[in-house]
């Protein structure tokens, strides 16, 4: 099952449970492969001329790498078919707000952390 706290978000499809998570590594592999910055993707994604299934595909499968290493793009796109592609663009929205959430009134930015 899925632990929201870690940034993961939980489907189901083809009788088994699936896990995504967008952290570090997966943005790595996401990266790697559509040759974009995660923040390119993630403008990509919000634009509707920009937002193609090539790009949801690859968001959706690096996404899964971390529980589900091995799935390969061919298995992310059946799975796609299966639960349905506007679902599909719901899951990676909630894992990318886990991955970046918005900063709370008061919160410290740690891109201004000073060493001490």
């Amino acid at each position: 099952m899925a632990n929201k706290n870690r940034g993961e978000v939980s489907f189901e499809a083809s009788g088994k449970m699936w896990t995504m998570k967008v952290g570090t590594s997966a943005m790595c592999e996401i990266e790697a492969a559509t040759g974009k910055s995660i923040a390119e993707v993630g403008q990509a994604l919000g634009d509707q001329k920009t937002a193609t299934i090539t790009l949801l595909r690859a968001v959706f499968w690096g996404a899964l790498q971390d529980q589900h290493e091995g799935t390969t793009l061919k298995e992310a796109g059946s799975l796609m078919d299966e639960v349905g592609v506007q679902r599909v663009g719901e899951l990676i929205g909630e894992a990318f707000q886990l991955a970046f959430p918005q900063k709370t009134a008061g919160a410290s930015d740690p891109r201004k952390a000073t060493a001490a």
